[in-house]
């Protein structure tokens, strides 16, 4: 690990590829939930598994935008890494951590009115970030086993960076701009987006690669 440095402009492209991935991702997943309006679902759908099986579909699109995002980021920094395994191991993610999302708020909202809104506005945003971060860092920590050395740093990086852009867009609650108008959805996924790279980006500096490793000196 001792006199590794990723390559210049990895931070920069790092934080573009987060920041576009979420930026386009999570408008479209929007466009998928006003898609499957109760009007366009067929019957069946409406409710229950069926229905979050659907809409969870959402967060394969977030998860593949950020994926191919990412990839487009990562090329350099890990000639080795399979741009089409961590496109996909992001979307999958991203559709287990849309479903673990709305379990979490379904459960919340049972208990709606035995707790204070303050208390429901953190602890949404903290749990799904926090159990969808996992996921995010543990599928992509597999698509990094062999490529990178001590990627277990990735999936605690990943997890806490998740849990700050989960925090960053329950700011739309507070500010009250919930809905699906395109300016605040696309203002708070950039903002999502960079908090994401600001936490990841520093991951780079402890994980060189398996090839730089085994370089002689």
């Amino acid at each position: 690990m001792a006199g590794w440095t990723p390559p210049a402009g990895t931070t920069t492209r790092w934080l573009l590829a987060c920041v576009a991935g979420l930026g386009v991702g999570l408008p479209l997943a929007t466009l998928w939930g006003v898609m499957l309006m109760r009007d366009l679902l067929p019957a069946g759908y409406h409710v229950g598994v069926p229905a979050m099986a659907l809409r969870a579909l959402g967060g394969a699109v977030v998860g593949g935008c950020l994926g191919g995002a990412q990839a487009w980021a990562l090329r350099r920094l890990y000639p080795r890494l399979s741009s089409l395994r961590w496109i996909g191991a992001t979307a999958v993610a991203g559709y287990l951590a849309a479903l673990v999302g709305m379990a979490t708020y379904g459960l919340l909202m049972l208990q709606f009115e035995s707790i204070p809104v303050l208390a429901f506005m953190l602890a949404g945003p903290l749990i799904s970030g926090l159990f969808g971060g996992l996921l995010y860092g543990l599928g992509q920590g597999l698509v990094l086993d062999g490529i990178v050395e001590a990627r277990s740093r990735w999936v605690w990086l990943v997890t806490l960076g998740w849990v700050l852009a989960s925090v960053v867009a329950s700011l739309r609650w507070v500010l009250g701009l919930m809905g699906v108008e395109l300016v605040p959805i696309v203002v708070g996924a950039v903002l999502e987006g960079l908090a994401l790279g600001l936490v990841t980006a520093s991951a780079f500096r402890f994980m060189p690669p398996m090839t730089a490793l085994r370089s002689p000196p």
